[in-house]
């Protein structure tokens, strides 16, 4: 049987070495220092038969989150599949712009997650705002079924909501903080995707019409029929997506106030607010 050295390093380089450890450890459920520790252990055949049915996943380009079910964001791990987007580092600047434009954590903010997938924007924002309450909003059911796992192994508290409807249509009249990661990738760029993103994750939270700016306009509209003066919005946005979202809300009753960057100085979000 081979070693947990020999699978790491010598067979099949088409694989990271640091995705196989990744995959050695979900089977094995154990730590990299207890891998590094066991290097020269041969793995049984039950745990060798698991790893080569992940690793053949991987081959065909599924995403480590999806096969493991696990995702990292912000300071909690959640559960994912292929119903929800895989949360990523650069939506993390979303939690980062809420607490810049509330810095007070302890205050007792009402918050709403338009679109909300696995809920790790609203469970994380909660995390942070301890004192708040919070409703996630999603069309897909599966997807809050997902976020609703979540909610049961990392928060458990009755501040935190799921309501099964569509994000373009909820009443956000009484929110003080809307924050929003929609989908916005055009579909003409869909063949331009990883094929970890492309052939897995869901096309009904990647891909919006209109160049990917239709969710933001469905969305504006919306906010529109419910004034909130004191309301701010932080929207997820793309690479290239600044400069028509700008002119977008210049033909609207909303201002753009910043602009902020993500961990690669990308601009990854806008916070508006109504003039």
């Amino acid at each position: 049987m081979p070693s947990l050295n020999k699978l790491l390093y010598s067979e099949d380089s088409s694989i990271p070495i640091l995705e196989k450890k990744i995959l050695l450890k979900y089977v094995l459920n154990t730590s990299n220092e207890e891998i590094n520790i066991n290097h020269n252990k041969p793995l049984d055949h039950i745990a060798l038969d698991q790893y080569k049915e992940l690793i053949q996943r991987r081959k065909k380009s599924e995403p480590i989150a999806y096969i493991i079910n696990e995702k990292d964001f912000w300071k909690d791990s959640f559960f994912v599949d292929n119903s929800v987007l895989i949360p990523r580092p650069e939506s993390e600047t979303i939690i980062e712009t809420a607490i810049k434009y509330f810095p007070d954590t302890n205050q007792n903010l009402k918050i709403l997650d338009l679109g909300t997938g696995s809920g790790c924007l609203i469970i994380s924002l909660l995390r942070e705002f301890k004192n708040s309450k919070g409703v996630g909003v999603d069309l897909y059911k599966k997807a809050l079924e997902v976020a609703k796992q979540n909610k049961n192994s990392l928060f458990n508290e009755n501040r935190l909501k799921f309501c099964n409807a569509d994000f373009s249509q909820f009443n956000t009249k009484n929110y003080d903080l809307i924050v929003c990661n929609p989908p916005y990738v055009s579909p003409s760029l869909k063949g331009k995707l990883l094929k970890d993103v492309q052939n897995f994750e869901p096309k009904i939270a990647l891909f919006a019409k209109g160049n990917g700016l239709k969710s933001f306009k469905m969305i504006l509209n919306n906010l529109t029929k419910y004034e909130n003066k004191k309301q701010l919005i932080i929207f997820e946005i793309g690479y290239d997506q600044l400069k028509p979202l700008n002119k977008m809300l210049k033909n609207t009753n909303f201002q753009l106030v910043s602009v902020e960057k993500d961990i690669a100085d990308i601009p990854r979000c806008i916070v508006i607010k109504r003039k």
